[in-house]
């Protein structure tokens, strides 16, 4: 079995230097950098020692990094892993990196000083394969929620976000409704590009042409919501519903229209994506898509203990399909639905 002094031997460099690569620290050339890490790959020094390093030397604690530890969603999604964890004599420490980069790392290097048996992350935004493929090299087993990056080979757990946009989408187009905008989210963000794509899809199923105007970013939250639906309001009267990026998104929409006195589902429907618990109890009942975030915690705790347990298959893609839960602020209650 490989070791750090057996890759720092072949590269006719110190274990420091190693060390410095494995970490991704340091002023290393990229030239000798390039050459550590062919060594190891080489050398089979990451992957010879798996198992026995995961039962032998690292500690109970998994981590749980979220980028917005606000949002209702990840509460669930918390709960759900939480509950793995504790079924299986395993503590559970949740940190928020607020979608920062910097402090992604910073949670992650405490983790690994600790010996960590694992991670489950929601990628901060910026999140890059190198990083990863450092992580790799470290034996810390990771499991990607909710925001994938491609190119990786990590396991990942989501759900259809293309797919959920056309469920949601497809409901107001029955409805009657043709001029459907769509608001909230990041400019940058994969899961709003999906979401987004699902909605133009539909539209152009229908022979209806998307619209620019129609379509806005705008912060993940209830005050972006609520600006968001405003801009739209005096911009584009015409329309008379609103996919939102998320049900987030939606409480801030409802809150404008209600300032306008607009009454929601009658005047403009709404419709927001995630199912939190406070989409049941606000007025009118929010319509919008359920990803099942109890669900995606619980298979990514799944996911990791296979890891853990030296599971050296392929990566897996662990999808949990959308549902649509229909409620009244589309203006429409289906006699099945108890939310």
């Amino acid at each position: 079995m490989a070791t750090i002094v057996d890759v720092a031997k072949h590269c006719g460099v110190s274990t420091a230097t190693v060390s410095m690569v494995l970490r991704d620290k340091g002023r290393i050339s990229d030239k000798t950098r390039q050459r550590v890490l062919q060594a190891i790959d080489e050398l089979g020094y990451v992957y010879n020692q798996t198992a026995a390093n995961l039962r032998n030397q690292h500690s109970n604690q998994i981590g749980l990094l979220l980028n917005d530890i606000t949002n209702p969603f990840y509460s669930e999604m918390t709960a759900g892993l939480s509950q793995e964890m504790e079924d299986n004599d395993l503590m559970l420490f949740l940190a928020n990196s607020e979608d920062a980069v910097a402090r992604q790392k910073k949670f992650i290097e405490s983790l690994l000083s600790q010996k960590a048996g694992g991670l489950v992350l929601c990628p901060a935004k910026g999140t890059d394969q190198k990083f990863l493929a450092t992580l790799k090299r470290r034996q810390l087993p990771v499991i990607l929620a909710v925001r994938d990056i491609e190119g990786t080979d990590y396991d990942y757990v989501g759900t259809d976000n293309f797919y959920g946009g056309q469920l949601v989408t497809q409901h107001l187009l029955d409805l009657g409704h043709r001029h459907i905008a769509f608001i909230g989210g990041d400019k940058a963000s994969k899961n709003r590009a999906s979401r987004m794509g699902g909605y133009m899809s539909k539209l152009i199923e229908h022979n209806i042409t998307p619209q620019l105007g129609w379509m806005a970013t705008c912060p993940a939250t209830r005050n972006g919501g609520a600006a968001a639906m405003e801009t739209l309001l005096k911009h584009h009267p015409e329309v008379t519903a609103v996919v939102c990026y998320h049900d987030i998104v939606a409480f801030g929409a409802i809150r404008t229209l209600r300032q306008h006195q607009l009454e929601p589902g009658k005047d403009i429907a709404i419709t927001g994506f995630d199912d939190v618990p406070e989409a049941a109890d606000t007025y009118p009942a929010l319509t919008t898509i359920s990803v099942s975030a109890r669900e995606i915690g619980r298979r990514a705790g799944e996911a990791l203990l296979e890891r853990i347990r030296g599971n050296t298959e392929p990566q897996k893609r662990i999808i949990i399909p959308p549902k649509l839960v229909i409620r009244q602020s589309c203006g429409y209650t289906d006699p099945n639905d108890n939310g």
